[in-house]
């Protein structure tokens, strides 16, 4: 049957809303018939058949399965083909993914400017992201994450007990922690008392803060049987497996170099095995440095004190002031008092990095200036957010956006804020934001986790991310009706993409 005629029964399966005949019909069909086209027609019929009856019951999984299939295919179409970029917009949409859904929606209205379900859509991504309460927040995710892990962890421990095979083990962990997570890195293991089970971040600080707000929660039942772990957990004695070799920290040498006044490094090393591989093989060769620095030193002190690494083609010489991998961890105490405490997850979360900006002076060609654009000077815990939002990069804010996760900060106008003789402008200014950030705080729990802020010629800014915006929104709006010197205060996602939305409208609003 040609591919046309294939189409036209397609068409006519459609029109009669027989969503299942079609997925029958096609993947009963020979391999060879499977042109992109009819691929591109599967994957509108596990749409519809998804959430085309019920959009409030939706079927993830026929979701997923039409984003993998369309992004198989898609380098098969042209960049801007309608109907592929539609039903990939359509499956992220109700996968609530709606920051990459905006974006292959624009791509599907750049081929047809005119076509009403494709801006109905651009509407209501941009409506969303601008206000991301979710259908399933994180909060939610994390409650019943741990609802999962703990009706399957008896099952794993049995399986990590009888010594069963590897890829089982992994593939159960990862079915139980998939609830919580798009995607995550674990270790699992028993340390001869208990289980335990490493989450690590990948050196990703945001998915930290997802990993830690999940390990708090960790109900008393696992905490039994379980140690919650952050980071890969340091073991020099152990050899990693790498192109065929077993290499071990002990058999690496490095040098440190610091800048002047920084409180982090960078470690450059030499270990035969590997410098071996620097031609084809280098980006491959420096991640393995990277987890063998992960064993030596922890992944929480290697993400806090180790800026940058490289690998040197031939030996050290005398010169070079050269040591044993093996020794890093104590040079580094030495130099940063890492073993006070300073390696843990929360004192490396806390940590922030302060920012300087030339304010934008706007023009007459200016209709609409953005949030944040009048700053000059704030401070972050995140600094990709910040980097992201003033490079118009939506990147950080949709991962944010699949992982349930509100990304953004409130602002509101400083011109109600006066010093006078007992105290200054800026004072008055930061008592303030302290204050409202104390009082969200206690409102809303847990349910924020504040990463900065910054001051700019027009507006102050509290920078936030929070697994339920509801309760964190709930809490400013509370505060800030008291408050008589801010007449008026917004929440912005860190996109520049959509619009603010106001928390507290000013009388002559």
């Amino acid at each position: 049957m040609t591919e046309k005629k294939i189409l036209d029964s397609i068409n006519k399966l459609n029109k009669n809303d027989s969503f299942k005949e079609i997925i029958e019909l096609i993947e009963g069909m020979n391999e060879e018939e499977h042109t992109p086209r009819i691929l591109c027609e599967l994957a509108r019929a596990y749409n519809n058949l998804a959430a085309y009856e019920d959009p409030d019951n939706i079927d993830a999984d026929l979701l997923k399965k039409s984003v993998s299939l369309l992004k198989s295919i898609e380098n098969q179409f042209p960049e801007n083909d309608h109907l592929l970029n539609f039903r990939l917009g359509y499956a992220l949409f109700y996968l609530d993914r709606k920051g990459e859904a905006l974006e292959r929606f624009r791509c599907a209205l750049a081929s047809e400017p005119e076509d009403e379900d494709t801006i109905f859509f651009i509407d209501e991504c941009s409506d969303r992201l601008a206000l991301p309460l979710f259908e399933k927040p994180f909060s939610q995710r994390i409650k019943e994450g741990w609802r999962v892990f703990s009706d399957g962890e008896e099952k794993l421990r049995e399986l990590i007990s009888d010594k069963a095979d590897s890829t089982t083990i992994t593939e159960l962990c990862h079915k139980l922690l998939s609830s919580t997570f798009t995607d995550v890195c674990f270790e699992i293991g028993f340390n001869g008392e208990k289980y335990d089970l490493i989450l690590s971040p990948e050196k990703n600080k945001y998915m930290l803060y997802l990993l830690d707000a999940f390990r708090k929660h960790a109900p008393e039942n696992v905490k039994k049987h379980w140690n919650i772990l952050l980071g890969r957990q340091p073991s020099t004695n152990a050899k990693l497996g790498f192109f065929g070799k077993q290499i071990s920290p002990s058999e690496v040498t490095v040098t440190i170099q610091q800048r002047d006044g920084a409180k982090s490094c960078c470690v450059t090393g030499y270990c035969e095995g590997l410098s071996a591989l620097l031609g084809a093989n280098r980006n491959e060769a420096l991640w393995f440095f990277d987890l063998l620095l992960d064993m030596t030193l922890g992944e929480i002190v290697n993400m806090k004190y180790v800026e940058t690494i490289d690998l040197a083609e031939k030996p050290f010489g005398e010169e070079d002031d050269a040591f044993p991998l093996t020794k890093l961890p104590e040079i580094l105490n030495e130099r940063f008092k890492v073993n006070e405490g300073l390696n843990n997850a929360e004192n490396y979360l806390d940590s922030c990095t302060a920012y300087e900006m030339k304010p934008h002076e706007p023009g007459e060609e200016d209709e609409y200036i953005t949030p944040r654009h009048d700053v000059f000077v704030g401070f972050t815990c995140l600094t990709p957010f910040i980097e992201d939002y003033y490079n118009n990069d939506p990147t950080m804010s949709n991962q944010a956006d699949n992982d349930g996760v509100s990304a953004g900060f409130i602002f509101y106008p400083i011109y109600g804020f006066q010093g006078d003789e007992n105290e200054s402008t800026g004072k008055k200014l930061l008592d303030f934001r302290d204050r409202l950030q104390e009082y969200i705080q206690e409102k809303a729990g847990d349910s924020v986790v504040f990463i900065g802020g910054a001051s700019g010629t027009d507006n102050s800014y509290l920078d936030f991310i929070s697994w339920d915006l509801r309760a964190v929104l709930k809490a400013a709006e509370d505060f800030l009706s008291k408050e008589d010197a801010v007449p008026q205060a917004y929440y912005q996602s860190f996109r520049t993409d959509v619009q603010c939305v106001a928390i507290k409208y000013g009388d002559d609003q």
